[in-house]
């Protein structure tokens, strides 16, 4: 075995608030929290520690709603409360290039790159004073790849065992083992991208409070989710849905303490990002980041309102796109047409991706590919996206494409540029004869993208571990996308097979190779439509949060380190 000292890696939801704020006011410059200054009289008095006194305002919003139970991690973090309560095995640190502890102390991984063994830290407690053990981690990942909603399952299938048990032909993942304090993964082929997609990224719960649940209804399950617990360096305190919840600082945690004592998440389900933007111009919010504030325009505003607040523009692989329905609606009123290869491929070429690129003018770039194509990764060969209204209108009389119904775009982003890019969408199709309907999801997102799937497309975002993650999340199999896409066999013989020769060859060229081959089938398929990739916006308030810029590098998103515990109130 040998010690991994640093991993090839890049970036795989989000914000932070709360009123809470009260008329602290910060100590003189020449002080330090716990030092002594003299009064008028005389007199000496204790300096004031503001993180002890003060409070950190963030934003609590999640896809699946705040009203009765937090969102689980492994379906989404659209909020940033997970990183405060839970732990992963290891993260990444700030520019991708290496390990940091977390759950685990060390990771080894064998030379032929099959098993990882990690060594976990001693003396780790969740927060209700139970001793965290091996059996967690087994728990967790064993749960995982029977839970419906991960968007890790097709990351995991290549640790030996997994596909037995998402088939049904096992109950625990053969390929996953302990050996006293250590963890023992077995992989059926090498892939470093596991690192990145699930040992970086999977949150370890508690088995303790969740090993009777079953997995198809784990994010139901109230009795745990109306308070979770973790082994993070924050537990939860109070919480009022929908309103609020507050963490407090875990004093017991078995890595570097918090500074900050109490940190309140604030709801932003009503309001959403026009609620956002006016608390962090108020100076309410101390850090916002997250789909909904992923907007440079937004940000600039912001600063422009509030000279106090920072933006930070993050390079990042996040990529918006529209994604197709190919099974069906509840309703039954849906276009078959879309099952058509050429119907899609026309489609595409009617959508002007440049103009909806300029929306974010410094952000933004337009997609031929799920590849940025500023990145190494891309296929040269592939000619760079270029609208045609022309063609796209002929391939779709070929298709016998039926004009007299109307094509429903589903969004699930509620900010005014998502708004204006639905509305030039709509014009897009109209210069073809087709009728597009964009309309805003209202309600449980989960339900409406895959049970009901009342639309034909659906506007979304994702970012994985690189670029070319992108493929094996968002087309190969064993995602909720086998929901909307079926084609199990083919996804499986060309993109499930492409994907793992990609993840386990380790010569650059025939990678690239492999990688370009991906483009090219993904591009004649079309079930995703690449529009733009989009760096990320962080803002926070400088005047009261100082932190460790080191975070910003790069946006390594699920598998980051974020450094809470270099983060202070100055206010």
């Amino acid at each position: 075995m040998k010690k991994i000292l640093v991993l090839i890696a890049v970036a795989i939801m989000t914000l932070s608030l709360c009123a809470g704020c009260g008329n602290n006011t910060s100590p003189p410059a020449d002080t330090e929290p716990g030092a002594t200054t003299e009064t008028p009289s005389g007199t000496t008095t204790e300096a004031e520690d503001l993180n002890e006194t003060s409070v950190l305002n963030m934003a609590w919003t999640s896809s699946i709603g705040t009203d009765s139970v937090f969102q689980c991690p492994w379906f989404g973090k659209m909020s940033m409360y997970p990183y405060f309560v839970f732990d992963r095995l290891i993260q990444m640190g700030p520019d991708g290039s290496d390990i940091v502890p977390g759950l685990a102390q060390s990771m080894d991984i064998s030379s032929d790159g099959l098993t990882y063994t990690f060594t976990l830290e001693e003396n780790v407690k969740w927060h209700d004073g139970t001793p965290f053990t091996a059996e967690d981690v087994l728990f967790t990942y064993n749960t995982i790849v029977k839970y419906p909603m991960s968007g890790f399952t097709s990351f995991l299938s290549v640790i030996s065992g997994v596909q037995e048990v998402i088939d049904g032909n096992a109950d625990t993942i053969s390929g996953l083992t302990s050996e006293g304090n250590k963890v023992i993964f077995s992989l059926d082929n090498p892939d470093n991208t596991i690192t990145l997609s699930s040992f970086a990224a999977i949150e370890i719960l508690p088995k303790h409070l969740l090993q009777d649940v079953d997995p198809v209804v784990f994010d139901e399950y109230e009795a745990y989710w109306k308070k979770p617990i973790g082994t993070g360096m924050y537990m939860i305190d109070e919480v009022s849905f929908p309103n609020y919840f507050s963490l407090v600082r875990n004093d017991d945690y078995f890595g570097e303490k918090g500074k900050i004592k109490q940190v309140v998440f604030k709801s932003y389900d009503t309001g959403g990002a026009e609620a956002i933007t006016a608390d962090m111009i108020a100076g309410n919010l101390d850090f916002s980041y997250g789909d909904a504030m992923n907007d440079i325009n937004r940000a600039k505003n912001i600063a422009t309102q509030n000279p106090d607040v920072k933006v930070e523009i993050v390079p990042a692989a996040y990529m918006r796109y529209f994604a197709f329905n190919l099974t069906g609606a509840q309703d039954g009123n849906w276009s078959p047409d879309v099952k058509k290869e050429e119907v899609r491929q026309a489609f595409n070429l009617l959508i002007d991706k440049e103009m909806i690129a300029s929306f974010y003018a410094g952000q933004a770039v337009s997609l031929t590919t799920f590849v940025n194509p500023a990145l190494p990764e891309y296929n040269t060969a592939i000619p760079l996206f270029s609208r045609d209204v022309d063609k796209a209108k002929q391939m779709l009389e070929e298709a016998d494409f039926d004009f007299s119904r109307t094509i429903r775009l589903l969004y699930y982003y509620d900010d005014p540029i998502t708004a204006d890019i639905m509305e030039l969408v709509k014009q897009n199709f109209a210069e073809a004869g087709v009728k597009i309907e964009p309309f805003l999801a209202s309600g449980d997102l989960n339900a409406l993208l895959y049970e009901q799937k009342n639309y034909e497309l659906f506007y979304g975002g994702s970012n994985v571990a690189t670029a070319m993650t992108h493929y094996d999340f968002l087309i190969a199999p064993g995602t909720s996308r086998d929901l909307l896409f079926e084609d199990m066999e083919f996804r499986t013989e060309t993109f499930g097979k492409m994907m793992t020769e990609y993840k386990a060859t380790l010569n650059d060229v025939d990678r690239k190779k492999i990688g370009d081959q991906i483009q090219v089938e993904a591009q004649k398929y079309g079930v995703i439509i690449p529009v733009y990739s989009l760096n990320k916006v962080i803002q926070y308030n400088a005047s009261k949060l100082t932190l460790d810029d080191s975070i910003f590098i790069m946006d390594l998103e699920l598998m980051r380190d974020w450094k809470l515990s270099s983060w202070e109130l100055l206010k």
